[in-house]
């Protein structure tokens, strides 16, 4: 499909981001809730495991978690509990019920997710994750509004800012951009979701478009 093809292009673009390919670790977040972030992690983990990569898709949204409701798992325990001390982070990963990827739920809801991703623990997690996963994809909160995805970013190679076609201002998107720089995240690009068919044609005989429709995703 058209969206299908739209994400196998970022799964190319994403492959010359770094000069050992796609980034091992992978952060995207947007500047505010319902632009396509959830859609998007869950696709990337999907189009970077039908390469034969090794792949796991956690739920960095602690305070709104989705991911387990699209990848059909539970979420009774998952990142919430590693950073409150679970040490057997194996434990809390599950396969996906379709795909051949992996996922950390975000857990039970934190009363402070901020503080939790605020420790090491973050970062333990991730070099643990990298070592045992060729590619981590973390679906972060919105950034505008609440620490967790500056947070977040300290811990992965890069990260990607998803933006809704016609729904955020400019000065939004320069807010959200500047927060990531301030704590010196390696922004490697931006993912327009929600483009409109007649927006989005190029100009070499063919048109090519790629949004969400209805979408309620965050």
């Amino acid at each position: 499909s058209i969206l299908s093809e739209a994400y196998l292009s970022i799964r190319s673009n994403l492959a010359f981001s770094t000069d050992h390919g796609v980034p091992r670790s992978l952060m995207i977040t947007s500047t505010r809730p319902a632009e396509g972030k959830s859609t998007t992690s869950l696709a990337t983990a999907i189009v970077l495991s039908r390469t034969g990569k090794k792949v796991l898709l956690v739920d960095g949204d602690m305070r709104s978690p989705s991911v387990h409701e699209f990848a059909g798992v539970a979420n009774t325990q998952g990142l919430s509990n590693f950073l409150s001390g679970e040490n057997d982070w194996a434990s809390l990963v599950v396969k996906a019920k379709s795909g051949s990827f992996s996922v950390l739920p975000a857990g039970p809801v934190p009363p402070n997710a901020a503080e939790l991703l605020s420790g090491d623990r973050m970062n333990l997690l991730m070099s643990e994750l990298v070592s045992k996963f060729d590619h981590v994809v973390v679906d972060a909160p919105p950034i505008l509004g609440i620490a967790d995805a500056p947070l977040l970013s300290r811990s992965v190679e890069g990260c990607v800012l998803v933006i809704e076609a016609e729904g955020v201002a400019v000065r939004g998107i320069k807010a959200s951009l500047e927060r990531l720089h301030a704590v010196h995240a390696r922004v490697l690009g931006a993912v327009l979701t929600k483009l409109k068919a007649h927006q989005a044609t190029y100009g070499y005989g063919y048109g090519y478009s790629y949004g969400y429709g209805q979408s309620e995703e965050k």
